[in-house]
């Protein structure tokens, strides 16, 4: 019992840990989005060629990245069948939340960075 009971709480403080990830990317979410959108916006009907790579660049990427982010999750969950029990399946949904994050993340901060120097 008191293995199971640590292990409930390692996934409480994972799930914990994954919900601040996804808070901690709100901000640079919020910057590309808003930097996109005023981009959009000034070119709106007269897109420069650079408005129109960064729009065709803005889609890819985001393909680019919820691809990776359901292969990653799609890996993890493979697990889920040889899961012995409720807390263990808890955590192999949790580490396929936490494998689909990363690149996500990785795309949204490194869209913020590039972003920021061009502004």
């Amino acid at each position: 019992m008191t293995g199971e009971f640590l292990d409930i709480l390692d996934l409480w403080k994972r799930q914990a840990a994954l919900a601040g990830g996804v808070a901690a990317m709100a901000p640079f979410a919020g910057f590309v989005f808003a930097n996109r959108m005023t981009q959009i916006a000034t070119e709106f009907g007269r897109p420069s060629p650079a408005g129109l790579l960064e729009a065709e660049r803005m889609v890819s990427e985001k393909v680019a990245a919820v691809s990776e982010s359901g292969a990653a999750a799609g890996r993890v969950l493979g697990g889920l069948a040889g899961a012995r029990s409720p807390v263990a399946a808890a955590g192999v949904m949790v580490a396929a939340g936490e494998a689909a994050l990363r690149p996500v993340s990785r795309a949204v901060r490194a869209n913020a960075r590039r972003l920021s120097r061009k502004s």
